[in-house]
């Protein structure tokens, strides 16, 4: 199995670096990083990660369609590939949906803001800037008119992330892949999720590739990795405010059992929502454990339709860098 290895933008530019390096090393297929409105650039980051490494490929996890313009992004994404040698791929996505609305952007109620149509015209607008033919739009959201790329390009693989069955069956449709999770989710959401991605396909005869991130926290011991996951902020936050409740069902965690959690979040006493997370929760939306263990959880998701796991390893970083490494284990 190709595995990749994704992080929250909250490595210093050294260590992202130091680690797209050692991912290389190890044989990892790619390196993504998530965009950020309050955390270190994503360009940035795969600006010095390209720069520092040979073969491995570089991609965003994704880019928000607020924020850059299409047209930035094409033409940043031209000169990433030119940098890297074709190694960088677009990952875009509506945006994040807690900071968004912070800088003016309404992303809720969805009929009025229409989402998916968004990101289509984002698309079409980075296509037809890398084809290098003179640009005309208009769109619902994005105009260009008379503009044409000053270079040539390529053009670059582009992902598209969300967790809505219409914009992930939409995506096959265009994308070279999709990313089916931003870190958190279970088999069986996950085999839901593949299965629009699916519909997706049948209908315009392709096939793309299924990314998900997956939060990982490993360790020799594995009470440490589980608490490592406790003890994490964002897992905390998606629990609480993006996991769907009945995507935890099948593994034994009901409503009722996250109700005291989010009303301790809800209230903003977190270290008390981290100490009612259920055990089960872990379980079912990370890989946690030992490395046996881990690769275990991994041919699941692979079983469930996911082409290229992307771990997000916390707690113990290299301990699950080295554990999980394509070299390693061939």
């Amino acid at each position: 199995m190709r595995l990749a290895l994704g992080f929250n933008p909250v490595l210093s530019i050294q260590d992202a670096t130091r680690t797209a390096s050692t991912a290389e090393a190890k044989g990892y297929h790619s390196m993504w990083m998530h965009e950020s409105l309050f955390q270190r650039d994503v360009i940035t980051y795969l600006s010095a990660m390209a720069s520092a490494t040979k073969a491995i490929r570089l991609g965003s996890g994704a880019i928000n369609t607020f924020t850059r313009h299409p047209v930035t992004a094409a033409t940043t994404f031209a000169t990433l590939s030119e940098l890297s040698g074709g190694r960088v791929t677009l990952g875009l996505g509506l945006g994040s949906f807690p900071t968004i609305p912070l800088i003016g952007h309404q992303i809720f109620p969805v009929e009025k803001t229409r989402p998916l149509q968004r990101i289509k015209e984002y698309v079409q607008v980075v296509k037809m800037v890398w084809e290098g033919g003179k640009v005309q739009f208009d769109g619902e959201f994005f105009h260009v008119h008379d503009l044409t790329l000053g270079f040539k390009t390529e053009g670059v693989p582009i992902f598209i992330a969300s967790l809505s069955p219409k914009t992930q069956a939409f995506a096959a449709t265009v994308a070279d892949g999709v990313i089916l999770s931003p870190a958190l989710n279970t088999v069986w959401g996950t085999e839901r999720m593949v299965g629009n991605v699916q519909a997706g396909e049948k209908a315009s005869g392709r096939h793309v590739e299924r990314a998900s991130y997956m939060m990982t926290s490993l360790d020799s011991d594995p009470w440490k990795a589980k608490e490592a996951v406790r003890d994490y902020y964002f897992f905390v936050y998606q629990l609480s405010e993006v996991v769907r409740p009945e995507v935890l069902a099948p593994y034994g965690v009901t409503t009722d059992d996250l109700k005291p959690l989010k009303e301790a979040w809800k209230k903003g006493d977190v270290p008390e929502a981290k100490r009612l997370v259920p055990d089960q929760a872990i379980e079912a939306l990370t890989i946690t454990g030992d490395g046996d263990h881990a690769e275990a959880r991994l041919k699941e998701y692979e079983k469930a339709g996911v082409t290229l796991p992307i771990i997000m390893p916390i707690g113990n970083v290299s301990y699950a860098i080295d554990q999980l490494a394509p070299a390693r284990n061939t």
